[in-house]
C-alpha cells in the first residue's frame, strides 16, 4: 500500500514540488533550469543516437 502511494506521489510530481517551494526561486532561475534541462536531454538523445550510427567493425566487409 506504502509503495503504491509513494508512487502515485511521484507522478504527481508532488515531492518535487515540495522541494522546489522550501526556497524561492526567481524566474530567471527557473528558465535556466528548465534550458540546462531541456539540454541535458537532446544531449543524451544525440549520445544513444551517435551509438546506434556508428559503424560497428563485426558489420564492415573487408577487402583483402
Amino acid at each position: 500500500m506504502i509503495r503504491r502511494f509513494r508512487k502515485m506521489v511521484k507522478n504527481e510530481g508532488i515531492v518535487e514540488e515540495c522541494r522546489n517551494r522550501q526556497h524561492f526561486q526567481s524566474e530567471s532561475e527557473k528558465r535556466r533550469e528548465k534550458k540546462e534541462d531541456r539540454q541535458r536531454l537532446i544531449d543524451k538523445v544525440n549520445r544513444k543516437r551517435e551509438e546506434l550510427l556508428k559503424p560497428r567493425d563485426r558489420f564492415i566487409k573487408r577487402r583483402s
